[in-house]
């Protein structure tokens, strides 16, 4: 049997049973073993479910007959399975691995001979534990390295404490996180420590999420009365106080997810930490290393500030995430020469000293994510925030509501691999990034409506393409730089980069000003993750954003653009033709005018009438009419006028008419103003002919330009709209010819006035 295929499930192994009554039998219960890898059966999983032995069941003694080097035992169904068990076979001294599941029941524990026979062990894991140990159960297991008994709500930390007193020398790596003691019972770890010198291996050692586990009873009851100071109950405390001899090279230690944590003074070997996980702070923060480190804050439960002071660590790696860190700041003097990683995410952090980071001169990997660096955006020392970190190569600024970044951010991070600025609230991405020769990913996801700049998607494609063009005019450390890369570069030395981008949660903006950002979506050779689910806003419909849609638009924007050059030329033409053609009648006019004002001077009237002298004779009216309505004019309307003047003015002349008072052998026009200029009052009989006659409209000029009072006797024939603009203005309208006679009268008189009569 030295060979099965994968998942081909076999009977592996022998459980005896030992009871009261039958002692080893066969235990009614089916055991399901088989190879992991499939080849060897080098690891083995066995998986056990069915009838529980009951209560007179008391030992169970597992047989392999293969030679396996690692086997897990996990429980999947039933009730208790095992009271007590003993791996007493000698197959079992071949196993290096041994992982324990919730096997053993709550009422039972493994006795001091439970791991006879495993001398050869290397790591045991026991998981969900539902029992006890006795204080001699590892004395069998003297060649243990890796000891994990993480996740187990019932095994007593201080059975555990006693079990390791004097056991296991060279145990490296301890695990004892997530398990739950009794209520206010502090468990105390120092004397075991103390005690024993046999864990001068120990190199990792992790307590996260156990509560109430105190290093050192020392220091049991100065912690309680801190805890009564700050109204603190004691089951939600851990308490370390560590003394160098008990942990000679002890490089990593997880002290994470403990609530209120008081690391009291970690001394002065702490030099030799690789690895410090702390997160789920709350309140207080002491880490004191003498003259080496200290980390302090403010007396708050909800808010948490911390401030580096002085000192210099080896530290590789340190973890303060999820411990409501809002203010962060850093002496000059406080040096991490050797910190690799550093992750402060899921704080409230608003501020973080400007030069926090120069600390940090090898730092690799920063994370921020989920916090308020907001307010940090608008700070003008939050340009220089990463200037001392070129070793930087994945920085993480997620989550922060950042909506503006300063344009050299990132000009230092020449070594930058990735760079995280999802679910901010970035606009306008326009950052300095053509010294990002590394970058191989840009996550800009879930921003709402983000637009990168021109320049920055030219340095995006350059970087993408892996090619630098090195001018001239490159500053002496990026040519270092450079040549680092490259020890034998030339003018133009390739340089492959692969970039890849999510733009993923974003809604574009696809109006006509953008469509050089849409096009470098659809054309560049960038990888742009989930590209197809790009699309524009709801104003637009959200149209996907492929390569027809944006150039059916860049169409469009085209002739927007376009449009207005060619309507401003034919709106501006045709303007200017509207101009001469109003300028052309106004001259055919004014020449029209010009010629009937020569035909008029050059003309004498022939006339047989007796030459009267006007020098003194005036009238009080003047009727004008056309030569057509002579017939009506001096049949009807001049008898009716004179006839109602005469009633006021007497039996002398009243009415001048047409051109009976015209002198023979004067120039007509010169007669016509001197005769308008002796009439007090002007009467106009308004007809379709006389509105044609350009003679009455010389007289119906001449009368406005001497400002003489007029009436206007309009024929019912005449339309509105052919009447002259002088005779569109509001008039009254008199039935009667006795009022316009008075009417006469009146604007005589008034007119004599005017004129100094």
């Amino acid at each position: 049997m030295g060979y099965i295929q994968n998942y081909t499930y076999i009977m592996l192994c022998t459980v005896l049973c030992c009871d009261r009554v039958n002692p080893l039998v066969e235990c009614p219960i089916s055991c399901s073993c088989f190879s992991e890898n499939g080849s060897l059966l080098n690891t083995v999983k066995c998986t056990f479910d069915g009838i529980s032995p009951g209560n007179e069941s008391s030992l169970f003694l597992f047989v392999l007959p293969i030679n396996s080097s690692i086997v897990e035992l996990q429980k999947v169904d039933g009730q208790d399975v095992f009271n007590r068990m003993v791996f007493g076979d000698s197959s079992w001294n071949q196993v290096l691995e041994l992982t324990i599941t919730g096997i053993v029941a709550t009422s039972s524990h493994i006795s001091n001979n439970s791991l006879h026979g495993l001398e050869n062990l290397k790591v045991l894991r026991m998981h969900l534990f539902l029992g006890s140990v006795e204080s001699g159960v590892f004395l069998n297991t003297p060649n243990i390295v890796t000891l994990d008994l993480s996740d187990n709500p019932f095994l007593h930390l201080d059975y555990i404490s006693r079990a390791l007193r004097n056991a296991i020398p060279k145990l490296k790596y301890l695990d004892i996180s997530n398990i739950q003691l009794k209520q206010n019972e502090p468990v105390v770890l120092g004397p075991v420590f103390t005690e024993s010198i046999r864990t001068k291996h120990l190199e990792v050692l992790n307590v996260s999420g156990t509560k109430r586990v105190f290093f050192d009873s020392n220091h049991i009851y100065s912690s309680i009365q801190v805890l009564n100071k700050t109204r603190t109950s004691l089951d939600w405390m851990t308490h370390i106080n560590i003394n160098k001899e008990w942990f000679p090279n002890l490089r990593e230690l997880d002290i994470s997810y403990s609530s209120y944590v008081y690391p009291y003074p970690i001394p002065s070997n702490i030099v030799l930490y690789k690895h410090l996980g702390c997160s789920n702070f709350r309140s207080m923060i002491y880490l004191y290393a003498h003259d080496i480190i200290a980390l302090s804050s403010a007396v708050r439960i909800k808010d948490c500030h911390l401030h580096l002071t002085c000192g210099s660590l080896l530290f590789e790696y340190i973890d303060i995430s999820n411990s409501n860190i809002i203010w962060f700041n850093c002496s000059t003097n406080v040096k991490f020469p050797y910190l690799k990683t550093f992750i402060l995410t899921q704080n409230s952090m608003e501020y973080i000293s400007p030069k926090l980071f120069h600390a940090f001169p090898n730092l690799s990997i920063l994370r921020m994510e989920r916090n308020k660096l907001s307010t940090m955006q608008y700070f003008p020392d939050f340009e220089n925030i990463f200037s001392k970190n070129e070793a930087l190569a994945t920085l993480d600024l997620s989550w922060n509501g950042l909506s503006f970044l300063p344009r050299k951010l990132f000009v230092s991070l020449r070594n930058l691999n990735e760079l995280t600025l999802q679910g901010n609230i970035i606009a306008h991405f326009d950052v300095d990034v053509k010294n990002l020769f590394n970058l191989r990913t840009l996550d800009l996801s879930e921003n709402g409506h983000v637009l990168i700049s021109s320049a920055v998607t030219r340095d995006l494609d350059t970087i993408n393409s892996g090619t630098l063009y090195i001018s001239t005019s490159t500053n002496a450390s990026t040519m270092k730089y450079l040549h680092r890369l490259n020890a034998t570069y030339t003018n133009t030395t390739p340089i492959y980069q692969a970039l890849a981008m999510n733009l993923q949660g974003n809604m574009f903006d696809c109006s006509c000003e953008h469509i050089l950002f849409l096009s470098w979506l659809t054309e560049s050779k960038i990888h742009f993750k989930g590209r197809t689910s790009y699309s524009c806003g709801q104003e637009f419909n959200n149209k996907e954003i492929n390569k027809e849609n944006v150039r059916s638009l860049d169409t469009y924007c085209n002739l927007q653009t376009k449009l207005p050059f060619i309507i401003a030329p034919i709106i501006i033409l045709g303007l200017l033709m509207f101009c001469i053609v109003l300028i052309m009648r106004y001259v055919r006019k004014r020449q029209k005018l010009y010629k009937e004002r020569r035909q008029y001077v050059k003309g004498y009237v022939k006339c047989d009438t007796e030459m009267v002298d006007l020098k003194e004779k005036t009238y009080p009216a003047f009727l004008s009419f056309c030569s057509i309505d002579n017939d009506i004019a001096k049949n009807y309307f001049c008898p009716t006028i004179t006839k109602a003047l005469q009633t006021h003015f007497g039996g002398k002349e009243v009415l001048a008419m047409g051109d009976s008072i015209i002198r023979p052998g004067r120039l007509i026009l010169s007669e016509i103003e001197e005769c308008l200029s002796r009439c007090d009052v002007i009467i106009f009989l308004v007809t379709l002919d006389f509105i044609e006659s350009d003679w009455c409209q010389f007289e119906l000029n001449q009368a406005d330009l001497q400002r003489k009072p007029t009436i206007y006797l309009v024929e019912n024939t005449v339309l509105k709209r052919k009447l002259p603009s002088c005779l569109k203005n509001d008039i009254e309208i008199t039935p009667d010819w006795d009022v316009i006679a008075r009417q006469v009268v009146n604007m005589a008189v008034v007119s004599k006035r005017e004129n100094g009569h």
